[in-house]
């Protein structure tokens, strides 16, 4: 795929027509300051053509230059262009954010009767594999539709919150252990919404209803004999902070996972030169859930089988990274950096607005639809859903 190219059956002027039903280019390009001063780059359109040239080709800042020559969209030098290009990153956000939310404007919950999302971020890395330049994306995926509602680029120094985004009332979120702090639980049932959060063997501070420290250990081991557990339990943060009630659930992993973990501690144990507990080694050999949602509604199974759906996203940020080059970084800078997960988010969605809706079937192509380029790794826009 040369550089400016489209998928198969794409035009630009087609890109452009979907970009501008949901986006005003020219208005969104002047509030973020993307363009200043109209000399070289006179339109939004054509400086999205060559973020996305840069993007989606494979060439260097050298090369897009080049073949923006060539093509007669824009005279300037490869620093030039960087300049250009390190300024679209919060202006490739909003359009990022506006697209998903008419990708999604109301979401489908109609079989739990609530919107579903699942909080998770993947870690994206510099050329090199240096650890230390890894950026961190942080998403809001929507389950039901499944789709992006919400994506955030920080550096690591931003931890990971289940927060993220806008929380709306009525909606649950679902996320992995990271998630299992007091704020990040409060912060959610504060704004109205309710939480199924994976529990560490020792993450947060849990008591029973009358006072008394909660001993998780007990609760894995009545499931393994018992079956699915779950109790009611009260999560207490720092002095001062409101204590929230909430629901430990529990079920014992098959024989040869629960082995598995078993054997995983202890191997880090004997690394780290220590001898685990007991009891630690009984939560391993469980999954352990808190979950804000109430008893008489959303009994124990229901609960394991909704947290089930977080894979959803695990599995969405697969599909960027091997179907859209989302690690293909070829920046250490910030604020590229920003841009390129931007504009590869960006044409995730507009693929993402050409398949069939989440009520169709997923092997109904679009109508009029033609198949992608072997560069989007699928034979046609539809391989991207879930």
């Amino acid at each position: 795929m040369t550089a400016g190219d489209l998928p198969e059956g794409w035009t630009w002027e087609g890109v452009l027509a979907r970009l501008g039903e949901h986006a005003d280019l020219e208005k969104s390009a002047r509030e973020h300051k993307a363009i200043v001063r109209r000399r070289v780059i006179k339109t939004a359109a054509q400086l999205l053509r060559l973020v996305l040239a840069y993007v989606l080709s494979g060439l260097s800042l050298r090369g897009t230059a080049a073949w923006a020559e060539a093509a007669g969209q824009a005279s300037l030098s490869d620093v030039a262009l960087l300049n250009r290009l390190r300024g679209c990153g919060p202006w490739l956000a909003e359009l990022v954010g506006t697209l998903a939310a008419a990708a999604n404007p109301e979401g489908d919950g109609s079989d739990v009767g609530r919107r579903v999302v699942a909080v998770d971020a993947t870690a994206v890395c510099s050329p090199g594999g240096q650890a230390k330049r890894y950026r961190l994306l942080h998403t809001v995926y929507d389950v039901g539709a499944q789709r992006f509602r919400t994506t955030l680029m920080t550096d690591r120094s931003v931890a990971e919150r289940l927060d993220v985004g806008s929380v709306e009332a009525g909606e649950i979120r679902l996320g992995d252990r990271v998630y299992g702090r007091y704020g990040d639980l409060a912060a959610v049932t504060g704004a109205g919404a309710d939480y199924v959060v994976r529990l560490g063997a020792k993450a947060l501070k849990l008591e029973t209803a009358d006072g008394k420290p909660f001993h998780r250990a007990a609760l894995c081991r009545r499931a393994e004999s018992g079956g699915l557990q779950e109790a009611a339990v009260v999560v207490r943060g720092d002095e001062g902070h409101v204590p929230l009630k909430a629901r430990v659930i529990v079920l014992a992993l098959a024989p040869e996972k629960a082995e598995a973990a078993r054997r995983q501690m202890r191997k880090k144990a004997c690394k780290w030169g220590y001898t685990p507990s007991a009891d630690a080694l009984a939560t391993a050999g469980c999954l352990m859930l808190i979950t804000s949602l109430a008893a008489a509604d959303w009994p124990a199974q229901r609960v394991l089988d909704l947290y089930r759906r977080r894979w959803q996203a695990e599995l969405a940020f697969k599909r960027l990274k091997s179907l859209l080059d989302l690690e293909a970084l070829r920046a250490f800078d910030s604020d590229l950096v920003s841009a390129w997960i931007h504009a590869v988010l960006l044409v995730a969605l507009l693929i993402d607005l050409e398949r069939p809706s989440a009520t169709e079937g997923p092997d109904s192509p679009p109508s009029g639809a033609d198949d992608a380029p072997s560069r989007f790794g699928a034979s046609s826009p539809s391989s991207l859903a879930a």
